[in-house]
């Protein structure tokens, strides 16, 4: 079992009217603050926040009391002009859990409407403590053969285009991936999950995406936190082998 929380900010395009006609940077940087201020908060308690449409965040909870959330909620009111609300799930896989998060936090009502700081978990017995997976994923020799070489925006282009096939193809066994910066790609996957179906999906990815070729770290934790770490263990020790290996495994 996996635990997760869908972060949503309350009536937000509403709020952004009130904000004058000159407010898209406004708009930015406020999202960039709250976003900073959850990831902090999150990851004092070993958890991690990634975000979906900035508005809306998609946290890994495992070991995180309803008690935090609710400190979290409380505190993101005293230290901006708007309130957040979240929904936790619970679910045999990471896209279970996130499911299972949205359908709590919908029964409330519209994200647009006057509902506020709402914490809604479905009566789930909470936290879920069980391990965690992840699987670290990135594009071999990226530097050198996109970013000194193409058009920053062609990249872009490009990475996005990545990013889909990645979601859709983790999305299959129950996984959610997100991708972190660089050519880089979180997936948090189920326990369960085999090497040979991360394999699957590698070689999928590049026979669409030639020439770019991928190499996974898959590390499994007590908490987000500790699994990515592990993960990157894998991936550093892939990177001294000359990208020789595609997928390493550390449980």
């Amino acid at each position: 079992m996996i635990q997760i929380t869908n972060i949503q900010i309350d009536n937000f395009g509403p709020f952004t009217e009130e904000m004058g006609n000159n407010r898209e940077h406004k708009i930015q940087i406020l999202l960039s603050e709250i976003f900073i201020f959850l990831q902090k908060h999150f990851n004092q308690h070993e958890g991690l926040v990634f975000s979906a449409s900035k508005d809306n965040m998609i946290a890994v909870s495992n070991g995180i009391s309803i008690e935090t959330h609710r400190e979290i909620i409380d505190e993101v009111e005293k230290n901006f002009p708007i309130t957040i609300s979240m929904g936790i799930g619970v679910g045999n896989t990471p896209l279970e859990a996130q499911i299972d998060a949205s359908k709590a936090l919908i029964l409330h009502g519209s994200a647009q409407s006057s509902r506020r700081k709402v914490l809604a978990y479905n009566g789930h017995i909470l936290p879920v403590k069980n391990k965690v997976k992840v699987a670290h994923v990135d594009i071999n020799f990226y530097t050198k053969i996109n970013t000194d070489v193409y058009p920053l925006y062609s990249n872009f282009f490009n990475l996005n285009k990545s990013y889909i096939t990645l979601m859709e193809n983790f999305e299959k066994i129950g996984a959610l991936c997100f991708f972190n910066g660089g050519d880089n790609f979180i997936c948090i996957c189920p326990n369960s999950i085999l090497t040979q179906e991360i394999e699957n999906i590698i070689r999928e990815f590049e026979s669409k995406h030639e020439p770019w070729k991928l190499k996974a770290g898959i590390g499994e934790g007590q908490n987000v936190l500790e699994a990515i770490s592990k993960a990157n263990i894998c991936l550093k020790r892939i990177r001294e082998g000359n990208n020789k290996e595609k997928v390493v495994v550390i449980n």
